[in-house]
Parts: C-alpha cells; structure tokens; sequence
C-alpha cells in the first residue's frame, strides 16, 4: 500500500462520512455463549386443552411427557484486522495518522458496517416471513408494510420493540405518502439522525441501499426475535513491537447473530418477486412421500420441528423420498445458494 510522504500537507485527514450503527435497540442478548461457541435452545411444547371430567382418575386429561425442540447456534464469525505506523513516516507527514484515531475510524466505517450487512443476511434468511412482489411505489409503500404488521399481528408479535429497517430509496417515499392514516407524528418532519418517526407501530430505521440484502427492500423484526451476541471486541495499540518501530493497530470481533424458532414470525421480509424460492413439492402414495425443488437444497422434518431451524432436520434429494409413520406430519422447505429460504409446507398420511 503506498505511503504519501509529506512536502506540505494539511494536518486534516479526509475520512469517510461516519456511518452509524443501526442495530442500537432492535436485537436482544438472550442467547448467551459465555465460555462456549456452541449453544442449544430448547423450545417445549405446548399442553392442549381438555374438557374437564369431574370424575375418574385422569380429570384434567391423558397425561403425556411434554416434548421439545432444540435449535442450535454456533458462533460464525471470527475477524480481525491489523495496520502499522511507522514511526519515521509518521514524522514526515505531520503524525496524521494518530493511532486511536485510526482505529475509532476503522470500527466505525469498517466494523459496524460488516457486522449489519451480516445481521441482516441472518435476519433475510431465518425470517418466518419472506415475501416477494413488485418495488414499492409511493402509492403501495403503507400497504405493503402494513400487511407486513397484519401478519405479525395475526401471530401475536408483541407491538412494542418492533422496528422497519427499509431501503434508503423507500424510505424516501414515506415523508411524501398522500394517505397519513397509519404514519404516527409523520406530518411535515424531516429525516433526522437516520431515522423516521415510527410508521405502522415500526420504528424506522434508514439503510443505505448497497448496505440491505441483494433485492431486499425492507425488513420488519421484533427485537426479541433477533438475539445477536458479540463475544470478543477486542481493539489494541501496540507501541513499538518486536521488529517495528511505531504503533500497531490490531481488532479481533466475535460475533453472531440468528432468528428464534418460536419468534420466527418476528422477522418479516418483502423483497423482489423471483428471488424466492418455490417451495417443494410432494408426490408419491400412501406412507411414502416424494419431494421435488429443482435446484435447491431440500431440509425436513417428521418431529413436529420446523426444519428451518431444527436440529433434528435432515437433507434429501430433489426426487427423492420420505417414508412416514402413521400419524407422523411431514414438514420440508427448500433452499438455494441464489434465492432466500422457501416457506414451509406439510403433509401427514
């Protein structure tokens, strides 16, 4: 990398715009990974209701053992970063180069931003929700989040703690809506501090457009849904190591981000049509079933698991077959290296 040695240089060093960190307030630290990079969680099943009988020895109903699910994580990403200044070239360019700063900038326009980008990309392919269609246009933005907020209603998300995290371009539309109905405090206020006020009960949080998911055009999440957890953030200045005569910066990040099983319906994604795939499809008879997704990676499960996020999920061939037993529910979605995650679909004999 070239070194600009000075013959009359300004002290002032050109750095990017400041990039803000979005993620503030709109994930949890539920999963803990303390002294692991491994962790399981347990989702429990829930008991059905029964009609009381006021006699007998089993009044409140056959008891059954509860059964469980178990999602596991795993800590995915390990980065580091290291850059020296020479002591020597740092006298002859006016010390411009002061080492705190240069690392504060590094975080700040280097870090937050690849740790975004990687939360995002968790959140687009773990969603209960992806949806497909055409770009929002002024006229269709509101109804396109608002049916986003239907579906989390209609699956009992929590109304509080939920944020939009839309597409500069998107957001753009919103100020200029001609039906205010669902905009609280809207009005006339302008964009201020990369935010919106909030819109149909969501936070609004403004994305640079290169910074979404490719043909993403927002996401809607609850918090809870969204554990994220950064286990090491480690930043140093190293004053005239072995070898070198001037300062070494050097950063190491741990970090991991995911959805929550049972908080899937949380996280809710509408992005462009075709960049979904199709989910599979059965065939064959009786007991055993055949499943076709030309292209994708098939996942299922026959535990009453959602193979999206089971442990217990296995892989099988386009084509290929599932034998079930009676009473067993058959529960498969496809997935592909080009498009985001199918929706889940069922079958029982």
């Amino acid at each position: 990398m070239a070194v600009n040695l000075a013959s009359k240089f300004s002290k002032y060093v050109d750095d990017a715009f400041e990039h803000e960190c979005l993620l503030a307030g709109a994930v949890s630290n539920r999963v803990e990974f303390t002294g692991v990079n491994e962790v399981s969680v347990y989702s429990v099943d829930k008991m059905a209701m029964n009609d009381y009988n006021p006699s007998g020895t089993s009044r409140y109903g056959s008891v059954e053992e509860l059964g469980d699910r178990v999602q596991t994580f795993r800590i995915d990403r390990d980065r580091s970063f290291t850059g020296s200044i020479d002591e020597g070239n740092a006298q002859d360019q006016y010390n411009v180069k002061d080492a705190s700063a240069r690392l504060h900038v590094q975080i700040r326009d280097v870090v937050i931003p690849e740790v975004e980008s990687y939360v995002f990309g968790k959140w687009v392919y773990g969603a209960g929700k992806v949806a497909g269609g055409a770009a929002p246009t002024a006229d269709t933005i509101l109804g396109l989040i608002q049916a986003g907020a239907s579906y989390m209603n209609n699956h009992h998300v929590p109304k509080r703690g939920r944020s939009i995290f839309i597409a500069e371009t998107y957001a753009a539309m919103l100020p200029n809506l001609a039906n205010l109905t669902y905009l609280e405090r809207l009005g006339s206020e302008a964009l201020s501090e990369n935010r919106l006020p909030r819109v149909a009960g969501f936070d609004v949080r403004v994305v640079p457009d290169g910074d979404m998911p490719e043909n993403v055009y927002f996401i809607l999440q609850h918090k809870d849904a969204c554990p994220f957890v950064q286990k090491l953030a480690k930043y140093k200045i190293q004053k005239d190591p072995m070898g070198i005569d001037g300062n070494v910066i050097e950063g190491r990040v741990r970090y991991w981000a995911g959805v929550l099983a049972e908080k899937c319906d949380g996280v809710y994604v509408y992005c462009a049509s075709g960049s979904v795939q199709a989910a599979p499809t059965f065939g064959g008879s009786g007991s055993t079933v055949s499943l076709t997704a030309e292209g994708a990676d098939i996942y299922y499960t026959v535990d009453g698991s959602d193979p999206r996020y089971s442990a217990s999920r296995e892989q099988v061939s386009s084509g290929g077959s599932v034998t079930l037993a009676d009473g067993q529910v058959l529960r498969a979605y496809a997935c592909s290296d080009t498009k985001y995650p199918s929706a889940v679909v069922e079958k029982e004999v």
